[in-house]
């Protein structure tokens, strides 16, 4: 994970006021994204690069659960560097279950099953299709030619890769700064989402990518996403009692059916940075006693610092989103995880993982003397100075980490809490937090596009400008 840079340094920007622009334009296709069942594939010879309509596949660049992902030109826009991930309708796994006849049962409708590859990619390409915001990948295009067997997921390409947060040594190498800024626009895409009813269940730093001037990240993977339908839609919002100049564009509309309420409570996502409702198993689950390992573990850690595992599983929300922020978030300071467990000869996959749900459900979190590449103090778990930085950290991980997802802080309320460190660095904090608001709470809101412009405006005039 190690990485020569994230991004600039304060010292090195000469111009805040230029570094908040970038920051604020985000990758904003006039166009929703649309679905093209007509595909035209065509290759240069054997070597040469393919072409499926108007793109040009480049290299691949990742691999996914359930296909590679390339950057691709778009020749109809000037060869805009684009990323287009190819998926296969099926799969191995998916023609042995087709074998079995509750699975054949179950395709009777002619829909594809709930647990195949092409469901899958249907929730995955229907909760995309909604997403409009500064701090959210955004999909371009799908290309489904019912004739082929492989989908075409063309999105925007994020080409400052993944948030790295540590060396060869498990130390941190991002400055405290650089980190509040991840946080501050992970947190601000992470409240689009839980407004739209979308969980997203794989918080991570792999999952938090950097624009191509790694001004600003945004969230991507939503291969495993929850939609849960929103209790009361927003309400239409007029410009001081008018109509707006232009119509709202028809929003996509999710099909609950794909989400089955029972899928939420299915673990899916990172081990690691699973929260503990999430993990939770009951007493009388997966024997771990005969485990010499597990019970060393668990002798040499603090008995101090144990909680009490619920005896019935606590409600999964989308308060575990928090949670895996606030595990990204303690990566991000420290260079490792708050949990973990000791490789051992002895153990075996399963019964390691079991012993990391055990940890996270029933063991507090360590904090490091000091955080950040910059080395800054933190006080320890408990600090004593209030008007220190590490206090403010460390109070803001005890609210994000908390076992009970009742008593665990939210994203609202992290923003609006007084002297809050993720707008440390904000002039009007009330102001920001109105224009960066979900529900679009402000008076000059007319399109999607227009709001993202809007808000960018609102906001730039509240950072404060160098020289």
């Amino acid at each position: 994970m190690q990485s020569t840079s994230q991004e600039p340094d304060d010292e090195d920007e000469s111009d805040a006021h230029s570094y908040y622009h970038s920051y604020l334009l985000p990758f904003d296709p006039k166009e929703l994204a649309r679905i093209t069942t007509n595909v035209e594939r065509s290759s240069s010879g054997s070597s040469g690069p393919r072409t499926y309509n108007q793109y040009v596949r480049g290299e691949k660049i990742g691999k996914g659960k359930h296909g590679d992902v390339y950057v691709c030109r778009d020749q109809e826009i000037g060869g805009y560097e684009l990323a287009m991930k190819i998926v296969r309708k099926s799969n191995n796994r998916d023609r042995i279950k087709l074998l079995r006849r509750t699975y054949q049962q179950e395709n009777l409708n002619g829909q594809p099953a709930l647990n195949s590859t092409m469901n899958s990619i249907r929730r995955e390409i229907a909760l995309m299709q909604k997403f409009r915001h500064a701090n959210v990948v955004r999909l371009v295009e799908v290309l489904d030619d019912l004739k082929d067997d492989k989908i075409y997921i063309v999105m925007e390409y994020l080409s400052g890769g993944p948030v790295e947060w540590c060396d060869n040594e498990s130390r941190p190498i991002l400055k405290l700064q650089q980190t509040r800024r991840i946080m501050r626009d992970t947190i601000l895409g992470l409240e689009y989402l839980h407004h739209e009813g979308i969980i997203h269940r794989d918080i991570k730093p792999a999952n938090i990518l950097y624009t191509s001037d790694r001004r600003s990240v945004k969230i991507i993977d939503f291969g495993v996403a929850h939609f849960i339908p929103p209790q009361t839609p927003p309400p239409s919002k007029t410009i001081k009692g008018k109509q707006p100049s232009q119509p709202e564009p028809v929003a996509y509309k999710i099909d609950p059916s794909l989400f089955p309420e029972s899928d939420i409570r299915k673990r899916a996502g990172t081990p690691s940075f699973l929260a503990p409702e999430v993990v939770w198993f009951s007493d009388d689950g997966p024997n771990l006693s005969p485990s010499l390992s597990y019970d060393t573990i668990l002798e040499g850690m603090d008995d101090n610092a144990g909680f009490q595992k619920p005896k019935q599983r606590p409600p999964v929300t989308k308060s575990i989103d928090v949670w895996s922020l606030g595990v990204t978030f303690y990566c991000l300071l420290f260079g490792h995880t708050p949990f973990t467990v000791p490789s051992s000869p002895n153990e075996n996959m399963q019964r390691s993982e079991f012993v990391l749900y055990n940890i996270i459900c029933t063991k507090d979190w360590p904090v490091d003397a000091s955080m950040g590449a910059d080395s800054v103090a933190t006080g320890g778990k408990r600090p004593t100075e209030s008007d220190s930085e590490g206090y403010s950290v460390v109070q803001l991980l005890g609210q994000m980490l908390q076992k009970d997802p009742q008593n665990r802080t939210s994203l609202q309320e992290i923003k609006v809490q007084a002297n809050s460190w993720i707008l440390k660095d904000v002039e009007n904090p009330r102001e920001w937090l109105q224009a960066t608001s979900p529900s679009r709470d402000y008076e000059d809101v007319k399109t999607p596009s227009s709001w993202v412009k809007s808000a960018s405006k609102k906001i730039l005039r509240l950072i404060p400008r160098k020289g």
